[in-house]
């Protein structure tokens, strides 16, 4: 019997930020200054750091909002 191995919410928290850098370009300092301010952030995460659920939560609203922007930006140049 197979069971799918599934992802931790650690693991999925990770894969999250690091897909997001990857498709943004964001430099990890910049993306921890900005989303949390702290610089060290992804180092930090990197190493095996578990933030806080409240933590998560900012660097998660964070990420959502610069898709959103992003979106935003492309549907208007589109438009022209």
């Amino acid at each position: 019997m197979n069971i799918p191995i599934m992802q931790t919410l650690t693991e999925q928290f990770h894969s999250t930020v690091e897909e997001f850098l990857e498709r943004t370009g964001f430099k990890p300092t910049e993306f921890g200054r900005q989303a949390v301010g702290d610089p060290s952030l992804v180092l930090n995460l990197r190493r095996g750091r578990s933030p806080t659920l409240a933590t998560a939560d900012r660097i998660l609203a964070f990420i959502r909002e610069a898709d959103a922007a992003a979106s935003k930006r492309r549907r208007r140049v589109n438009e022209k």
